[in-house]
């Protein structure tokens, strides 16, 4: 009776066992689950406390803490934000920084945002920005333009009426372009356009 008690016994302690331990490997990896998700937002936050103006557009756009933004001039105020350096030599054409905003006068937003020949659309989504219709567009240069082939980019094409905004950031070398790519969805979000400006 003893020896069979004794082989009931050791089954079930075994079993005990086995769960207890997934239960623990289960709630060990629920936890470092919940950490990860806690870590990557904290490094997907942006803190875009800075501020600044284009009167000659008409727009007002927030900014990351830490960088820096093009003074007039060259270009107007506020067109071009940067981590290190925001200045923007005369006579160039560079796409070395890291967020760009310009406007294309008398430029149809339908033209602007539609794929042409020197660049294949990835990606694109309908939007609305401070009130005017939009879309953001990843692009790949097909090296009939300006851009050298393959080279990647990412806008968002805003649509005021007689003109268009275009916000771009490049996968430049030396750009953290998939940063970059985040902090331009977010500095979007805040733009605000002065309709007196823009009539």
């Amino acid at each position: 009776m003893k020896i069979s008690l004794i082989f009931l016994t050791l089954p079930l302690l075994f079993l005990i066992t086995l769960l207890s331990s997934c239960n623990r490997s289960d709630f060990s990896n629920s936890i470092k689950s919940q950490s990860l998700i806690k870590q990557n937002n904290s490094q997907n936050s942006i803190n875009l406390n800075q501020t600044c103006t284009n009167k000659k557009v008409g727009y007002q756009v927030n900014y990351p803490q830490d960088w820096q933004t093009n003074s007039g001039n060259v270009m107007n105020d506020c067109q071009v934000f940067d981590p290190t350096y925001a200045k923007v030599p005369e006579q160039t054409e560079s796409i070395s920084k890291a967020i760009y905003l310009r406007v294309e006068e008398n430029a149809p937003f339908d033209l602007i945002s539609q794929e042409n020949v020197g660049e294949q659309h990835l990606s694109k989504q309908t939007l609305t920005i401070d009130s005017y219709q939009a879309v953001a567009v990843e692009s790949k240069s097909t090296g009939r333009a300006m851009l050298p082939k393959g080279q990647r980019n990412y806008s968002y094409i805003v649509d005021l009426g007689d003109r268009t905004l275009i916000a771009t950031t490049y996968d430049v070398p030396d750009n953290n372009y998939a940063k970059n790519k985040q902090i331009l969805d977010s500095m979007l979000k805040t733009i605000e356009f002065n309709n007196n400006e823009l009539k």
